[in-house]
């Protein structure tokens, strides 16, 4: 699963807690360790939270979600 996590953040490039939760058919709180073991190995980054829309739809969540993005491994050359 957490590699399925890794590929899909990949592929997408930044995606939303929701979009993960819609994906892989879990709870928030079962999702979030999985990213969080993603943050600290710096394969991906919690993104700035997007403003809200100011719209008084009331569509939104109360909590927005979060953003994640794929960070491309560094390549580290060896000078001999």
């Amino acid at each position: 699963m957490l590699l399925q996590i890794r590929d899909y953040i990949c592929r997408e490039g930044v995606v939303s807690t929701q979009q993960l939760t819609r994906e892989f058919h879990l709870e928030l709180t079962a999702l979030q360790p999985m990213l969080d073991l993603w943050v600290s190995k710096g394969t991906i980054r919690k993104c700035q939270e997007k403003a809200n829309c100011q719209s008084t739809c009331f569509k939104c969540r109360i909590q927005p979600p979060e953003y994640y993005q794929y960070l491309a491994p560094s390549r580290i050359s060896v000078i001999e």
